[in-house]
């Protein structure tokens, strides 16, 4: 069974970053659903990301080769078994939560740089 993946909405957030929050919910009974909600961000890798903690080109140059031009920020958040006719609050719940959770880390100046240096170090353990 595939999912249909449907971009609920596009944030711009204050890093410049765009945020996007999408549906991947599915039916999985006569009426009831998995509610899914992903929000997805790609960070495109450029030296300026960095303005905390400046990079020598050497150490740039190895994220690159290591990462490529760019990573992805992926958050999931799941509920099962909702009834049909809660599938939409709740899905709006899980959006809320996020937004007012980590939406403001997200949005964080220093959060893309950040993001690229532990996924770079994930990736060279």
């Amino acid at each position: 069974m595939t999912v249909e993946k449907r971009i609920v909405k596009e944030i711009e957030l204050e890093n410049n970053q765009i945020l996007i929050i999408s549906d991947l919910s599915r039916k999985i009974s006569a009426d009831a659903y998995v509610v899914i909600m992903t929000a997805n961000m790609e960070i495109n890798i450029q030296k300026e990301l960095f303005f905390d903690d400046p990079l020598s080109d050497f150490k740039f140059e190895d994220i690159l080769a290591t990462l490529g031009d760019s990573v992805i920020y992926e958050f999931k958040g799941e509920r099962n078994f909702i009834m049909d006719h809660e599938k939409d609050d709740v899905f709006e719940a899980i959006v809320k939560t996020f937004l007012d959770n980590l939406g403001p880390y997200v949005a964080s100046p220093r959060f893309p740089g950040k993001f690229v240096l532990k996924t770079y170090k994930d990736r060279i353990k």
